[in-house]
């Protein structure tokens, strides 16, 4: 009987639909938060870059299919209470960026701009991070023939492939991490070209604050002494002033750390690098001989050498900042040293001993061969 009873009531539940389901027209799906100063003595302000149903189905008449809400306040939690008295519901599942205001953060510790993000159970904490000199809410503006900047930042982080100037992509997970640890971190920089967006660098957090930026040099330098060079192209000159393109297809790092009787760090780093020639305006150029071969590899290994020491100089004279990670091979090399040093780590690393060694290899040279005997 109570079988025959449930079988019975069985359709009508499934026919009854979700009881709190939400119109699709009725949803604002955020896709990318811009955190800057506050407009009117207000501490913040927020811009929500949102995708607008309607014009979703009128995508082809339609160049950008999201809109911008901007709310000011004292808090992010009051924010997003505010925001309501003006707009639907915000879901942020689809979350794609947050953008911050370089001068926000130069004047607010970063975890407490981000405490209410990180408490927040609806938070992807894999969603990008990035800062800017800008007005973000500005960029967030910014679409590329109906690609809203959200997408676009997104996308663009992921050509690490395609470019060693491109800083590797950071999560807000992992800014949660690296605040948590108390060391410092970085992260890339947007800012725009000619109404373009552009990954431009990246920003260096120190003490939970903004400390400086880095070129795109630095970065290339940065990826080459960490191993995250994933691909792309490293341009130079020899002492003709002949330009070459090398192209990066393998990196592979190997950090030894040592310590001194005296507490001083020492970490050698060598990288074994594998790559093609692929461009090069030198006129007696012969990519059949192996010692012309040899001797680009030699000048390719200088150049990054040169590179990654000259940034390395100013990362601990002058920044004094660890965003390398070399904190993590000293807390594995000597665990229970590194415990008493955690807190002062950064002091500890600018007067560490870092030498780097590049072994490069051409393994190719696409279909040129010799122009000119040598």
């Amino acid at each position: 009987m109570k079988k025959r009873a449930v079988l019975t009531l069985l359709p009508l539940i499934l026919l009854c639909g979700c009881w709190d389901s939400t119109n699709i027209e009725e949803l604002n799906m955020a896709i990318g938060y811009a955190l800057d100063k506050g407009d009117h003595d207000h501490k913040l302000k927020l811009s929500l870059q949102v995708l607008v149903p309607q014009k979703i189905d009128q995508q082809a008449s339609v160049k950008d299919p999201t809109k911008i809400i901007e709310t000011n306040g004292n808090s992010v939690h009051q924010i997003f209470r505010s925001t309501t008295l003006k707009s639907h519901r915000i879901f942020a599942q689809q979350l794609r960026i947050y953008l911050f205001s370089q001068e926000l953060i130069n004047e607010n510790d970063f975890d407490l701009v981000i405490n209410q993000f990180i408490r927040d159970n609806e938070t992807r904490r894999g969603s990008l991070v990035f800062m800017t000199s800008e007005k973000p809410g500005e960029l967030l503006k910014i679409n590329d023939d109906g690609q809203p900047a959200s997408s676009t930042l997104y996308d663009i982080a992921q050509n690490t492939k395609s470019s060693i100037q491109l800083f590797p992509p950071v999560s807000l997970g992992d800014i949660s991490s690296a605040m948590q640890n108390n060391v410092s971190f970085a992260i890339p920089r947007v800012s725009q070209d000619k109404g373009k967006l552009m990954i431009d660098g990246a920003s260096i957090i120190k003490n939970k604050r903004f400390l400086t930026n880095l070129s795109l040099l630095d970065v290339q330098a940065y990826n080459l002494l960490t191993g995250k060079a994933k691909g792309g192209v490293i341009e130079f000159k020899d002492d003709k002033n002949n330009i070459y393109s090398y192209e990066l297809f393998k990196l592979k790092q190997k950090v030894r750390t040592t310590k001194s009787a005296s507490g001083r760090y020492q970490f050698d780093v060598t990288v074994e690098i594998e790559g093609r020639l692929s461009e090069d305006w030198n006129k007696r150029e012969n990519a059949f001989d192996e010692k012309y071969l040899r001797k680009v590899e030699k000048i390719v290994q200088q150049k990054i050498e040169n590179n990654v020491k000259n940034f390395t100089e100013v990362l601990q004279h002058e920044f004094k900042a660890d965003i390398c990670g070399f904190y993590q091979k000293a807390s594995i090399a000597y665990p229970k040293d590194f415990r008493k040093e955690a807190k002062h780590w950064d002091e500890i690393f600018s007067e560490s001993d870092i030498h780097y060694k590049a072994n490069v290899k051409i393994r190719d040279f696409g279909t040129k061969g010799a122009t000119q005997s040598l």
